[in-house]
């Protein structure tokens, strides 16, 4: 797995080269604590738990692969999993390691915790990301439950994330909380018009910039015993979120206090040949898969 990750980011380090702005609240501690820096004072990595789950919003289908790029920087990124929804299940060559069915999330949860495995869970609870028909759905729910629509998030499904902190609950401390912008996206703009896989690897059209802002939650200090508490905490959580997207889009970044890190692979020449190695056969597989999707679509205008 850690092999399979650095090829990821060898991938987004040669074709479209980028770099995070990271922002953490004063719930993750001092920034000091998280920051590994080199003598020159530029940030090398992170120091994070080795074992937490991570929510965040759904803006593009990428948003999984920089969140993978945060992991590498923590030396988690044999760690990581994520749980995305059946449908992505056959996402070409990367999705068949990410999508779970319900017996399989609390298989591998309880094997985890059992076996006190580092893990990186990862959950977006917006099921998926921005379109007009997922904006036209959450509107809906709103006005049928009475509840505010959200601006640039969509309203969250509290289910899945429940399920999993209810199984992993005192084996991690803390549920991290990531909110994702993009440069290069207006806020009238659907994100996932603006950057998709295919254009960030093949069309050189990628973000250059990766905002994000990190919030932590005891999980001791979450609801996860009662459902509608639960659900409420999720919704909380999401309206947050939508005021920091207003924030980010008005001033086009989460705040003043930010750390930049280029996205790129910490290693050695010899085990940079290696990636390649194994890089080179899925190259050639997404590229035919690209291919294939416009080929069908355009057979079906």
């Amino acid at each position: 797995m850690r092999m399979w990750s650095q090829n990821l980011i060898a991938l987004v380090e040669l074709f479209a080269p980028s770099e995070y702005v990271l922002t953490f609240d004063k719930s993750c501690g001092p920034v000091q604590d998280i920051l590994q820096s080199d003598d020159s004072n530029h940030v090398m990595g992170l120091h994070l738990p080795e074992r937490m789950i991570i929510i965040a919003n759904h803006q593009i289908y990428a948003d999984w692969i920089y969140i993978w790029g945060i992991a590498h920087l923590a030396g988690a990124h044999g760690a990581v999993k994520i749980i995305l929804k059946k449908s992505l299940e056959y996402l070409p060559i990367y999705g068949t390691k990410l999508a779970f069915d319900k017996d399989n999330i609390i298989n591998n949860l309880q094997r985890s915790k059992r076996h006190h495995l580092p893990m990186w869970l990862v959950l977006f609870p917006e099921g998926t990301v921005i379109s007009d028909c997922t904006r036209k759905k959450s509107k809906e729910y709103a006005e049928k439950n009475n509840m505010k629509d959200n601006r640039y998030t969509l309203l969250p499904r509290s289910t899945g994330l429940r399920l999993c902190t209810t199984v992993l609950e005192d084996s991690i401390e803390y549920v991290y909380d990531f909110t994702i912008g993009y440069s290069g996206i207006k806020p009238n703009e659907i994100p996932e018009n603006v950057f998709t896989i295919q254009s960030i690897f093949f069309f050189n059209q990628y973000p250059k910039q990766i905002h994000i802002h990190v919030r932590r939650y005891r999980v001791d200090s979450i609801p996860y015993h009662n459902e509608q508490e639960f659900s409420q905490w999720t919704f909380d959580r999401w309206a947050e979120k939508d005021q920091l997207m207003d924030t980010f889009y008005r001033t086009g970044s989460f705040d003043d206090n930010s750390v930049t890190v280029p996205i790129k692979l910490k290693t050695s020449i010899v085990e940079l040949a290696q990636i390649w190695i194994f890089m080179v056969p899925y190259l050639f597989l997404l590229k035919f898969s690209t291919q294939l999707k416009y080929a069908i679509c355009n057979l079906f205008k």
